[in-house]
């Protein structure tokens, strides 16, 4: 697969981009705190830049021939739709970051590459299907559940959608293994927010006005929302995407093929429900010289990715089993 090169010229660039978009204008972060404006991005080549450290147009060929080569399947990651059978294959067996393939064909006949995305194990959340955006490729797509009623879908991309659709019912409530991939991440800078303008800050002068009769708004202070300590997570520019601000729970190192990826343990807490629990991938290529530990505050930008469960708890360690689907 990739060597251990630092990320090329391209992905450099969508890192900027990223970077750029956590500098919005008022009326900008009003309306990216309402989820206005996103689109259904299908497509998966920053995932592959950043968790890869390379370009995905030149890795991806030798992604496939590595997983098909040395990976593995389970019974539940196979299923079938109307007449062809369909298998996913994922290397390597004995971390929770793999790159995966599917392959599908009629039964019995050969079987073909059909997908290709990072497979990250999640953490167990109950959630309440709200909508879904199949993709016009590929056997995955994006997938809305709400945490709580009355709020809006938290979305993340299943790349087993076509396995888990009897189960993604609108309404019905599902057990969903629910990762993250950070495509930037940092240490948090700030302890408070200062607002100067705004909806959020309208509401605060006026309070401010009525409490000190004889002002002007030309004396209005800043709004100052202190922000250690402090869980979010605002929608980003894409479906699934997310601005993040939490506490590290716990750190865990991995490898995928020579790429050192951090699993970061992050919990969101709701105020009548039990919390949001979040496994975090962040690669060196993300990363660079931090080294995150238990306690630190964390600022991150991530695309959100889970499935329908597959497995009870007791086998999450089994070694995915092999198969030969190509014979």
């Amino acid at each position: 697969m990739a060597d251990n090169k630092n990320v090329d010229a391209a992905s450099a660039s969508a890192q900027e981009s990223v970077e750029d978009r956590r500098k919005p204008t008022p009326e900008e972060a009003k309306a990216m705190l309402e989820g206005a404006y996103r689109q259904h991005l299908e497509g998966l080549g920053l995932q592959w830049g950043v968790l890869l450290g390379g370009h995905p147009q030149q890795l991806m060929s030798q992604v496939v021939a590595t997983v098909l080569q040395e990976g593995g399947t389970r019974p539940v990651w196979q299923w079938k739709v109307k007449n062809d059978d369909f298998v996913v294959m994922a290397w390597p067996q004995d971390s929770p970051v793999r790159a995966s393939v599917t392959m599908s064909g009629p039964e019995g006949e050969k079987m073909r590459p059909v997908d290709a995305c990072p497979l990250l194990e999640g953490l167990p959340n109950d959630m309440t299907v709200a909508e879904l955006h199949p993709w016009q490729a590929g056997v995955g797509g994006n997938v809305g559940c709400t945490m709580e009623e009355g709020r809006k879908p938290l979305w993340f991309y299943d790349p087993m959608m076509e396995r888990d659709h009897d189960d993604l019912t609108p309404g019905v409530t599902q057990t969903i293994l629910l990762a993250g991939l950070a495509i930037s991440l940092r240490k948090a800078l700030l302890d408070e927010l200062t607002i100067t303008q705004g909806s959020a800050y309208e509401v605060h002068a006026e309070s401010w006005l009525q409490q000190n009769p004889g002002k002007s708004r030309l004396d209005v202070p800043p709004l100052k929302i202190p922000l250690a300590g402090k869980h979010l997570i605002m929608p980003g520019q894409n479906f699934c995407e997310y601005q993040l601000r939490a506490t590290v729970a716990q750190v865990e190192d991995h490898m995928l093929e020579k790429m050192p990826v951090k699993l970061i343990y992050l919990h969101f807490p709701f105020e009548s429900r039990e919390p949001m629990h979040l496994a975090l991938y962040a690669p060196k290529t993300v990363l660079k010289d931090y080294e995150p530990k238990e306690g630190d505050e964390i600022d991150a930008y991530a695309w959100f990715q889970g499935r329908v469960v597959d497995l009870p708890p007791s086998s999450h360690d089994e070694m995915p089993e092999h198969v030969s689907p190509l014979q």
